[in-house]
């Protein structure tokens, strides 16, 4: 389900000891500390119910063994396994950080403000990345995709400008 104001943080995967305690598989992408959250909202029968937490602490990465304030007992934690939860969406951490693979669909720009094309796709292999770049006259043109190229990007317009090594457009139009 999707609640306005509320993001999916993980689910409750099952009970943890006799005292009402869980494990969760929490996602760590967005960047949410649980020992930071004084609550969650557990969805029972499609309605966020609010939930405070009285401790959460890392079992793995992508696993927390929390307890909560009114669940006190094996038999209440059992009802709520199974299922989604939620936290408002205020509490997750915008996520400013762009990588490579975030600019397929950029335009490509040179440093000479030279449009070069649109980024179709975005490659990574064991030592080296790449950017597939559909040009203006609708061939398709290779780039290495390495931060250090890139010069500025522009979230707004959609358009990175990029160092782009002398001669590699040239090896394309000798065809």
């Amino acid at each position: 389900m999707d609640y306005a104001g509320f993001v999916e943080i993980g689910y409750i995967q099952r009970t943890h000891g006799i005292k009402g305690e869980f494990q969760i598989t929490w996602d760590e992408s967005l960047n949410v500390n649980p020992q930071d959250l004084e609550s969650v909202f557990v969805e029972i029968d499609g309605i966020p119910i609010p939930f405070f937490i009285s401790s959460a602490k890392h079992k793995s990465d992508d696993r927390i063994i929390a307890k909560f304030d009114e669940v006190d007992d094996l038999y209440t934690a059992e009802e709520l396994v199974g299922r989604k939860v939620l936290i408002l969406s205020k509490f997750v951490p915008e996520d400013d950080d762009l990588e490579l693979k975030d600019l397929v669909g950029y335009a490509v720009v040179s440093e000479n403000d030279v449009v070069v094309g649109v980024i179709t796709n975005f490659e990574e292999f064991n030592l080296n990345s790449i950017f597939y770049v559909n040009t203006p006259t609708n061939s398709e043109i290779i780039l290495p995709a390495v931060e250090d190229l890139v010069i500025e990007v522009d979230v707004e317009a959609k358009i990175v400008k990029m160092e782009i090594p002398v001669g590699l457009i040239d090896l394309y139009s000798k065809g």
